[in-house]
């Protein structure tokens, strides 16, 4: 391996470690414009102190970190979900919840990552009013809560804006990505160690340079603040890993419910979230699930989409007499429980549903 090639990889090294981020499990990464918004899910994999390794994009792209609810109040305790596990009820007694950073303690044994410090700090505020409260109003601040989160305008405003504030240096990180692993990779192959390939080194170097401009002017006015602006500015300027994933230092996460990016995803896209969300909330035994039922329910009466949209009976198989409404998984008996979802009770087919 010539040492042209091992600088090579040690570049591609670089920039694939710029391309991950830690976030809090639970979250949901939605990065675009480019080819239309995505949404997806950050899946467990690599964990340390409740955040979760994972890939944005391999193209500089605006993003936008949404969560679903995490802490829902109810009759036996706050329910917190903490992870894939099954939810967690932390007594109201033993209730205490506490700011640190991100970290937001809520008892001796139980804490979770918030999005930002400022995120820990309104849900130890909403918490501690919580804990106070009766039950009704607890449900009721929660509700108003998952309204606010459910804004759709709300959150295509911020993508709107956040695209518009990143297209630059979205547009300069591909071509700086290009040029150094391109340009300069194809010159140093054909042309070797010549004075051409140093031409075009000092070309990125102004690229480099105009970037880390552009990066000050846009997180000057930026419309949530940038931390660390004067030295993620130096680390644009000299290193071309940093400057390709400028973009990703803008925005912040949004305090919104993945459903309210409906009008960013293509409309089967976002049905088949409102099915999982949906089936996940309307049958389940978990504490809180109710109560989150309810909001959801609300939230699809002011989007317009029918409940039995998103609760399809599935093609009946031969000899199959019930199936659950959460795995559709299909039983002969129609009294048995689906013992898979923790003990569900079954749906008859009726006698008008075909057969496969």
């Amino acid at each position: 391996m010539t040492e042209g090639q091992a600088l090579w990889l040690l570049f591609a090294a670089l920039y694939l470690l710029e391309c991950l981020a830690w976030l809090p499990g639970g979250m949901w990464l939605l990065t675009g414009p480019a080819g239309g918004w995505r949404l997806r899910r950050v899946v467990r994999s690599l964990e340390l102190r409740g955040r979760r390794l994972a890939l944005i994009s391999l193209l500089p792209q605006a993003r936008l970190v949404l969560s679903r609810w995490r802490l829902i109040p109810s009759t036996e305790g706050l329910v917190a979900r903490l992870d894939d596990a099954p939810p967690e009820v932390i007594p109201w007694a033993e209730l205490a919840p506490l700011a640190e950073d991100a970290l937001l303690r809520l008892s001796g044994r139980a804490d979770i990552v918030c999005e930002d410090s400022g995120a820990a700090r309104s849900w130890q505020s909403r918490l501690e009013r919580w804990r106070e409260m009766d039950q009704e109003t607890r449900a009721a601040d929660f509700l108003l809560h998952a309204r606010n989160s459910l804004d759709t305008a709300a959150v295509e405003r911020a993508a709107q804006s956040l695209a518009r504030q990143t297209r630059t240096l979205r547009r300069m990180g591909v071509l700086l990505l290009a040029w150094c692993f391109g340009v300069i990779s194809g010159a140093y192959r054909w042309l070797g160690e010549g004075p051409e390939v140093l031409w075009l080194a000092g070309g990125m170097v102004l690229m480099l340079w105009a970037q880390a401009a552009t990066f000050w002017r846009v997180a000057r006015g930026a419309d949530s603040k940038v931390r660390h602006r004067f030295w993620k500015t130096l680390a644009i300027a000299f290193l071309p890993q940093h400057a390709m994933r400028a973009p990703d230092e803008i925005g912040s996460p949004l305090r919104a419910h993945p459903l309210a990016a409906r009008s960013l995803l293509a409309e089967s896209e976002w049905l088949r979230l409102c099915r999982e969300f949906w089936k996940e909330a309307r049958h389940s035994a978990a504490p809180g699930s109710a109560l989150e039922a309810r909001a959801l329910e609300e939230f699809f009466s002011a989007q317009d989409v029918p409940l039995k949209e998103l609760e399809p009976v599935p093609d009946r198989h031969p000899g199959a007499a019930a199936w659950c409404p959460r795995c559709m998984a299909q039983f002969q008996i129609k009294d048995a429980l689906c013992m898979d979802c923790g003990g569900l009770e079954l749906r008859a087919f009726d006698s008008g549903d075909r057969n496969d």
